[in-house]
């Protein structure tokens, strides 16, 4: 997978422009990024893991490292640092193992976890229809959609009618294509031109576009748009917020770790930690309550 740490650098840090973001020598990880409040060790729920795992003495965790503040490469082009990066450990702590994060794309993670490329996953996943067909879930942020727009524009997105005749970039095999590709029909129904569908690899990517004024407008995570925008608020701005949605943990459909996993998250909600690594990354405000199992159904 092809790394772009220094783009989001650039993006989320430095609000300059982004020519040239990649180049240069990659410096070390920030010690504050990499520290990680970390989980109660409980032997009992070790002893309960597949022995495969137990013998590597780590999960396999798939995550999506383009999509600050959830997962991203630090600055030495090879850390992965984020909410997302710091729930999975805590998450193994509480299984008294380490992680190996294994980077990937949004659309492959699904698939992925079918194949057995990997144990888990934590990439700002929401839990469709269609992606229950293959896996579990178990809930724990409560995430949204937000629209990010140049500082240099100022038309808001309240609505997908909002969007009509606007370049709008998404990433592939996101929740955000898949809501556009069914709602192609709302600006016929305006009498409005149609909005025209930008896809990129990765929300670094989309970014960068949205920077260079190639789209319009970038449909992507609350998470990512909020922070960019807050991040950069010279280059962008967060034109609009969109509903609500809850993002789960994805594992195998059916998988034996689905109800331990699911405890171990009930737990670092009720000892604090979970709201400690939401505190690190400026995310209280998307919190759970509670979490459940959403189970993989036909």
């Amino acid at each position: 997978m092809h790394r772009t740490p220094r783009l989001v650098a650039a993006v989320v840090l430095l609000g300059s422009s982004l020519a040239g973001c990649g180049l240069g020598t990659a410096g070390a990880a920030d010690p504050a990024l990499v520290a990680r409040p970390h989980g109660r060790c409980d032997p009992a729920v070790n002893a309960a893991l597949p022995e495969p795992i137990r013998r590597r003495g780590a999960f396999r965790v798939a995550m999506v490292p383009d999509t600050p503040p959830m997962a991203y490469y630090a600055e030495d082009d090879a850390t992965i640092v984020g909410f997302d990066r710091d729930m999975s450990q805590a998450v193994a702590d509480v299984f008294c193992v380490g992680t190996d994060p294994v980077p990937t794309n949004v659309d492959a993670v699904v698939p992925g976890l079918a194949a057995g490329r990997y144990d888990m996953v934590l990439a700002s996943l929401g839990p469709t229809g269609e992606r229950r067909k293959r896996a579990d879930f178990v809930t724990y942020y409560n995430g949204g959609q937000g629209f990010l727009a140049s500082r240099s524009t100022d038309f808001p997105v309240n609505s997908y009618a909002d969007l009509c005749g606007r370049a709008v970039a998404v990433v592939v095999g996101s929740v955000q294509q898949s809501q556009l590709e069914e709602a192609t029909g709302t600006c016929a129904e305006a009498g409005r031109p149609a909005w025209r569908l930008s896809l990129f690899p990765n929300g670094s990517a989309a970014v960068l576009a949205l920077r260079s004024d190639r789209v319009d407008v970038l449909y992507f995570s609350i998470s990512l748009t909020q922070y960019v925008a807050s991040k950069s608020p010279a280059l962008f701005r967060l034109a609009g917020r969109y509903k609500r949605a809850v993002v789960a943990l994805g594992l195998a459909r059916d998988s034996p770790l689905t109800g331990a996993v699911h405890e171990a998250v009930q737990r670092l909600m009720a000892d604090g930690t979970y709201r400690t690594i939401l505190a690190k990354w400026g995310l209280q405000e998307n919190s759970l309550d509670g979490t459940e199992i959403l189970k993989g159904r036909s």
